[in-house]
């Protein structure tokens, strides 16, 4: 017989993913909860640490997943001297307390780079997923093979169930921003267009995709500009990097402006973020073209939110209309890096939760789980993700969030999370978890 684990990660995909009652999957979800600590304790340091803190053995109901979960600081909490120094060996022992799979007998001898650390690290199956880090330092994530395909699958199905794409052989994707070079990137994207738009030729932004090393190298950079201590040498090297990425940028933006116009008579799917997109839109208008030019059966993915960029109080409207989308006809999904699974939002405008994530609402300290029975709450977002295999799954974020455990009124049943969703970081007391000290001391102190 499968495992609890195996049967939750069985339904993605299937029809009635997300309309299941949540008190039917309550036992389900318990029992992979068990099994992934069970397997997992006595790999991840910081795990087993957790449990004997809270004096956890056994999960017999989703508060005693609360003391498990880890800030979301934790996959910051490396010092930034380690890569910036290139101790690969402190990095690895760092990641060691936070991953499943071990870092040994690998040499790391002759590794310069960041770029070259991870590919070593892929040798032994570790595959680095890693964050912006516009907020800071990037959060770096451990994950195995299984965990990128099912994170692949996951946002491909999502998206197939939030608009009701069928593949088509007219469909053209168009990938509108940065490509990175990064397994787990790379395996959602070619996900995504196998599902939709197997047979044509997808447009994607760029030439050279980023690399990890690449992105936290401009991050630590910007950093130290911040904060006085970058060399002149240092200083002329961000500007060079800078204004070449500008131009590659303002390059790729003109074609991909001459490609959608091109494809206008066919269905396309197109997929960025608002601040890459608006501009892409304004540029289509003022060469004479807009929403009556475009096919009918267009839509489009839309990943994240502003990220700090100022736009017109209607940008959403204004891309929408340029490139004849419906509401109806956007995907829009809710997640973070910690996890390993995006929640589509459906015709209500919520996001909905599929079964292998059991959600947790907790207190703004992160200690207390909040009772929000078979109504709505307000709290901090905290996600038990049971599909990770090659780190805990258990997170608790930096997000202010309602959730729901009524039925949606959009006829599915199941957990959701409402559309407006807050960082505590952006607020006035800023972001304050409890339990994210003593996570950081114990990572740092082991490593």
């Amino acid at each position: 017989m499968a495992s609890a684990v195996e049967r939750l990660m069985g339904l993605m995909g299937a029809q009635d993913c997300y309309d299941i009652e949540p008190v039917d999957l309550l036992l389900l979800q318990i029992e992979a909860a068990n099994e992934r600590l069970s397997s997992q304790i006595d790999k991840i340091g910081l795990l087993k640490n957790r449990a004997e803190s809270g004096n956890i053995s056994v999960i017999e109901k989703p508060a005693d997943l609360v003391p498990l979960l880890f800030a979301h600081t934790t996959y910051k909490s490396y010092s930034e001297g380690w890569l910036t120094e290139r101790q690969w060996d402190r990095m690895g022992r760092w990641l060691n307390t936070v991953s499943t799979r071990p870092v040994q007998n690998i040499n790391f001898d002759g590794v310069e780079t960041l770029d070259g650390w991870i590919k070593q690290l892929e040798s032994i199956g570790h595959y680095l997923s890693c964050s912006s880090g516009t907020t800071g330092k990037p959060a770096m994530l451990s994950g195995t093979e299984g965990d990128i395909d099912f994170s692949a699958k996951n946002n491909a199905a999502g998206m197939v169930w939030a608009l009701a794409l069928k593949p088509s052989s007219e469909r053209k994707f168009f990938g509108i921003g940065p490509q990175f070079a990064a397994p787990r990137e790379n395996a959602i994207k070619d996900s995504m267009i196998a599902a939709i738009a197997p047979d044509v030729e997808p447009f994607l932004f760029g030439t050279e995709p980023i690399t990890v090393g690449a992105m936290v190298e401009m991050i630590v950079l910007r950093r130290k500009i911040s904060d006085g201590t970058a060399r002149p040498s240092e200083l002329a090297e961000f500007e060079q990097l800078a204004t070449q990425r500008a131009a590659e940028m303002n390059e790729s933006a003109e074609k991909a402006v001459d490609a959608l116009i091109d494809a206008r008579a066919r269905p396309i799917m197109i997929s960025g973020m608002y601040g890459q997109l608006y501009p892409i839109a304004e540029a289509v208008r003022e060469k004479g073209f807009s929403s009556t030019d475009f096919h009918a059966d267009n839509s489009m993915f839309v990943a994240g939110g502003l990220k700090g960029v100022t736009l017109p109080e209607n940008y959403r409207e204004y891309i929408l209309e340029t490139f004849n989308v419906t509401s109806e006809r956007m995907y829009h999904t809710y997640s973070m890096r910690e996890i390993n699974t995006t929640f589509p939002l459906c015709t209500a405008e919520r996001y909905h939760i599929p079964p292998w994530v059991i959600a947790l609402p907790l207190d703004v300290s992160g200690e207390e789980l909040l009772d929000a029975g078979d109504g709505e709450i307000e709290g901090r977002a905290a996600f038990m993700d049971l599909s990770i295999e090659g780190r805990w799954g258990g997170i608790i974020s930096g997000d202010k969030v309602s959730i729901s455990f009524a039925k949606c009124r959009c006829g599915h049943q199941g957990p959701t999370v409402g559309l407006e969703i807050m960082r505590f970081s952006d607020l006035p007391d800023g972001d304050k978890i409890s339990c994210a000290g003593s996570i950081d001391a114990y990572v740092r102190g082991v490593s």
